[in-house]
């Protein structure tokens, strides 16, 4: 197909200057996630009673049902990169043997880090002696985190077992000790009351809750529980914070506003703010400019005197009654072009990555994020999801 000049010309300005023409209205992200615990705990029980057949599945064990309930949910949790949060994990066995093992003790997670574990979880012998309860593991898990920082959720898998209180009377002295930066959570692959009621009463008194096999067993089912437990969806809320006509005075009503976006700087430290100062078309373009500037910089000193936020994570810029946000012809709307307005930016540098998906754990986000992608080595302070390895950062110095 033979192509015109004045096409191939048109072409070649695309590639070169993708974005020619394109208006400067930023998109909107309308949430993120945040990890909920910085430490989970697993329980996994594989006591006597976990070997006799699954009560809706008699072809398998309890024991087996719960291996691959195990390694779904690990499967299913989000993936979170290490420069960004900190998430360890810890795997604690119960019920084989007089104490509980720990067979991997709080450390960083990776989304195969327990894969080797899957199909030696069970010590095979005959133990004559007492094994290790729910309550022993409860006391283990105790222990670790009486080390960390953080909150931590206990993850149980078992089929309740027959303890009585003990394991209840454990946990009350866990919330005692650690109040709310712990709480238990469970799945369930008995058919005894007593042993639901164990667990039920177990997760329930410590804030979280349990669920049967048989409601987590789907993909879609499991990663449900795996979100509820280990993120937090957090809401910027894009304010427009208004200015009457001719003034730059923040209003306390407009000041309120506020409070919202220092709470969410506060929880994901990655963004920066960039507050737009708007006039509408009324006076000078000069005076509206300056008018347009002063406006955006007292809503920085609001957040940094009343809220704390340090300034260098705020940027501001003046519009004046260009760009307006509102039609300026409009004898309803022109008014509101008096305002400042606060968006993210993330200002990650000299690494390529995916702004939709940095702090979403691998799921796009709504929208997208207004991203300053300068390059500047001495400025750097955050890494991508997939940093360069020492080895091949060498061998490609382009990235």
């Amino acid at each position: 197909m033979r192509t015109s000049l004045p096409a191939v010309a048109l072409m070649a300005v695309m590639v070169i200057f993708p974005t020619l023409g394109i208006s400067e209205k930023m998109p909107r992200k309308d949430h993120d996630f945040i990890p909920q615990f910085h430490n989970v705990i697993f329980l996994f029980d594989v006591s006597d009673s976990m070997m006799a057949g699954h009560p809706k599945n008699f072809d398998h064990s309890r024991y087996f049902v719960a291996t691959r309930a195990f390694a779904l949910f690990n499967k299913l949790m989000p993936h979170v990169p290490r420069w960004q949060y900190d998430l360890n994990t810890a795997l604690i066995t119960f019920g084989d043997c007089s104490a509980p093992s720990l067979l991997s003790p709080l450390s960083p997670w990776t989304r195969d880090k327990y894969v080797p574990f899957y199909n030696c979880l069970r010590k095979e012998g005959f133990y004559p002696y007492r094994t290790a309860t729910l309550q022993d593991a409860l006391q283990l898990a105790g222990q670790l985190i009486g080390t960390v920082v953080g909150r931590t959720a206990i993850v149980v898998f078992t089929d309740g077992g027959s303890s009585g209180e003990c394991p209840q009377k454990t946990v009350t002295a866990l919330k005692d000790q650690y109040g709310n930066k712990v709480e238990v959570f469970g799945v369930w692959f008995g058919a005894e009351e007593v042993g639901w009621r164990n667990l039920y009463e177990v997760c329930n008194l410590s804030g979280g809750y349990a669920r049967a096999w048989e409601d987590v067993r789907t993909k879609v089912q499991m990663k449900e529980f795996a979100w509820d437990i280990t993120v937090r969806e957090i809401m910027f809320p894009y304010p427009e914070i208004f200015f009457k006509a001719e003034s730059s005075d923040l209003l306390p009503s407009e000041a309120i506003k506020l409070e919202a976006v220092a709470n969410f700087l506060r929880a994901i430290p990655q963004y920066v703010l960039q507050i737009d100062g708007h006039t509408s078309f009324m006076g000078t373009t000069a005076g509206n400019y300056k008018l347009a500037e002063a406006r955006a910089r007292n809503v920085k000193n609001a957040l940094v005197t009343m809220y704390k936020v340090h300034p260098q994570r705020i940027a501001v810029r003046s519009f004046g009654e260009e760009l307006p946000r509102y039609d300026n012809e409009h004898p309803d709307l022109r008014y509101k072009n008096n305002q400042a307005y606060l968006y993210l930016k993330l200002p990650l540098r000299n690494y390529p990555y995916d702004e939709k998906r940095l702090h979403t754990f691998g799921i796009n986000a709504v929208g997208d994020l207004y991203i300053n992608q300068e390059r500047d080595a001495d400025t750097e302070w955050a890494w991508p999801d997939k940093p360069v390895s020492e080895v091949t950062l060498p061998l490609k110095p382009g990235r």
